[in-house]
């Protein structure tokens, strides 16, 4: 691998918190960092992080961590422990990469911009969601003036992350097994603000000055009355007066969709794709951009956080080494964090507008020097359970409710997708969420019946509350009889030949060339034939971890002329094109493959016609897809036989 930098200075790095820590790894190796020492509390993190970093050194005590020979902190500690654990790397004489946010309280702030001012250390916030491959290249245009002057934006990190309330970040449920998580139990959504609010700041070059928020009190089931299972959206003012919307929460859908409007363009990303408007007027020309990161893209690739985590540690590896302040130094985290404090804020006193200080200039820290409002806190060790609970039930809490979640919710997608089965257009995901839910039936039941030994012990009790919760949302009465699983594994078959009535088989027979650096359609080299499995067309076994774009061609021949929906899913970036033409892409890597993941509705003629999918192996990381057709919607006759384009 070439150099990076133009040193051969190698920083000595710790991770403090193994758990989020272990995300870093392998970006760590492809810049100047040296991982040398780990510190957690939790056993199997730190025998993971030796078995991942060997030679290296792990402890759980924070203080004879800090006095090991080391030059910066990866801080991955509980969030709300952030700036005093900060403040403690500082004194040691360790650089600081935080994750976010950086404090929790102003108080905490000012305490940290003062440390770092006195040590002269490199202090930066891991804010990472500015570096996406769509974000960097929003910023690079913003800075060259492409879309003027911002004037109103919105992002949104809706993030429902239920389970992990009752585990640790790898799934482990939280130990001993009738407490919560340390801060994701209830945590208010305000205050993790940061994923939403830092591309803002990034791209416009903007910071906020004004913030407002009202409350907002329905949740999900499941969660802790104060935790992150509801909205939290805020309207900030940035500093050229344009407006922001802020909106955090865990709701019944994942959303990241970001909306900007300049004075002369606006540009807006969903399910990971950039739409650019031109014209400098509301119904100019909207464009489909092919973003890239430019520099350094390949290795941002296989990153995490859609290429981030490499970002906030090459800026944090570039400001040790030369001296160029990162992305988000200490002030542009302290822009960042104190909205989503403020908004809490505001949202408790119903719309109480607050400006937003500039803790770069010491007079306006001082008035928030002693200020120490805070979210009141759940102790997660108590909160659960009485006193005197019976430890052998309660102590499955955490495993339970994890299981429960996760299988409550599936039996929910069976249950509603099938009620909306006739007016949908894939209707073969019905048939799929029964099969997901059928796999996991035992532990569905399992997870049942000791919620409710739980419940019974203790029904006055904040842990049987949330059992309940996820309970009744998994019907019980209907998915606990024993006879359930036995219909639902008939229903299956029912269910998938009704799907599939209109959607063709997965196309099986495919020819794959050699790996190239275009997207473009090619004339395969040295093609080898490749048979799907399941409906699987598997790549993996011919080009390994290398990386490149891989070209698979099938030749169909189609029975009739109509619109017909293409239907491919794939875990790599794709690309699919019809007789040379591009008719669908999705180029960020989406593991794992699912079938019909991208939907392309195509004009074919009758007779044969070339499918060419382009897949990005990314490193290994991009394994195959799944192809197959639906009937044209002109042709859902009744009495029609059935016929399908096949493969030649």
């Amino acid at each position: 691998m070439s150099k990076i930098f133009a040193t051969d200075k190698k920083i000595r790095l710790g991770i403090w918190g193994l758990g989020r820590g272990m995300s870093f790894y392998d970006s760590c190796r492809a810049l100047n960092f040296d991982v040398v020492a780990g510190c957690d509390y939790n056993q199997h993190m730190r025998d993971n992080f030796l078995k991942q970093n060997p030679g290296s050194y792990a402890t759980a005590d924070a203080k004879e961590f800090l006095a090991m020979d080391f030059d910066a902190v990866l801080l991955a500690t509980y969030c709300v422990a952030h700036a005093d654990d900060a403040i403690a790397c500082l004194r040691a004489g360790k650089h600081v990469l935080s994750e976010v946010t950086s404090f929790h309280t102003m108080a905490e702030g000012v305490r940290l911009v003062e440390e770092v001012e006195k040590h002269k250390l490199v202090y930066n916030l891991a804010e990472n969601y500015p570096f996406t491959m769509a974000n960097m290249w929003l910023a690079r245009k913003w800075r060259e003036g492409f879309f003027g002057e911002l004037m109103y934006a919105e992002y949104e990190y809706v993030h429902e992350t239920r389970t992990l309330a009752y585990t640790y970040i790898d799934g482990t449920p939280i130990n001993p097994g009738n407490q919560l998580h340390s801060w994701r139990s209830w945590l208010n959504g305000h205050f993790y603000n940061t994923h939403s609010l830092g591309p803002m700041m990034h791209i416009s070059g903007q910071r906020p000055t004004r913030v407002v928020a009202l409350p907002g009190t329905v949740r999900l089931r499941g969660f802790a009355k104060r935790g992150l299972g509801g909205v939290a959206p805020s309207l900030i003012t940035m500093s050229n007066g344009a407006i922001v919307r802020n909106l955090m929460g865990g709701t019944t859908s994942d959303s990241h969709t970001q909306r900007i409007w300049g004075t002369n363009a606006a540009a807006e990303i969903h399910d990971g794709k950039l739409r650019v408007r031109v014209g400098a007027s509301g119904h100019g020309p909207i464009l489909d951009v092919k973003a890239n990161w430019g520099e350094l893209g390949e290795l941002a690739s296989t990153a995490g956080h859609g290429g981030g985590d490499f970002w906030v540690l090459y800026y944090f590896a570039r400001h040790i080494l030369f001296g160029e302040p990162g992305p988000f130094e200490i002030y542009k985290a302290c822009d960042c964090t104190i909205p989503g404090i403020l908004a809490y804020r505001s949202a408790r006193e119903n719309g109480q507008a607050y400006d937003v200080p500039d803790f770069r200039d010491p007079v306006q820290r001082a008035l928030w020097r002693d200020d120490n409002f805070d979210q009141p806190k759940l102790d997660p060790r108590t909160a659960l359970f009485p006193a005197d609970q019976d430890t052998a039930v309660t102590l499955h809490f955490s495993e339970t409710m994890r299981d429960l979640v996760n299988t409550a919710t599936l039996y929910r997608a069976y249950r509603d997708a099938k009620l909306l089965m006739s007016e949908v257009h894939n209707p073969s995901a019905v048939g799929d969420a029964a099969v997901k839910l059928l796999q996991k039936m035992p532990m569905l039941q399992q997870s049942q019946q000791m919620a409710q030994r739980i419940v019974a012990r203790h029904p006055d009790s904040l842990g049987a509350q949330m059992l309940q919760e996820m309970l009744d949302l998994s019907e019980p009465a209907i998915t606990g009889q024993p006879t359930f699983a036995k219909a639902l594994r008939k229903e299956c078959g029912q269910l998938n030949q009704t799907a599939d009535k209109w959607l063709s088989p997965f196309l099986s027979h495919w020819r794959a060339g050699k790996l190239t650096k275009s997207w473009q359609p090619v004339a395969l080299q040295a093609p080898q034939v490749v048979s799907a499995q399941n409906g699987f067309v598997n790549l993996h076994p011919l080009f390994g971890k290398r990386n490149g774009i891989a070209h698979a061609t099938c030749r169909v021949r189609v029975p009739f002329a109509g619109a017909w929906e293409i239907r491919l899913g794939h875990d790599g970036g794709a690309k699919l094109f019809v007789d040379r033409k591009l008719v669908a892409e999705q180029p960020e890597r989406r593991n794992p493959a699912i079938p019909d993941r991208t939907v392309a509705t195509v004009k074919l003629t009758k007779g044969v016609h070339t499918l060419q999918v382009a897949l990005d192996t990314a490193n290994g990381l991009g394994w195959g897809f799944f192809l197959r057709f639906a009937i044209p919607v002109n042709k859902r006759k009744r009495g029609l036989k059935l016929m399908f384009p096949e493969a030649i």
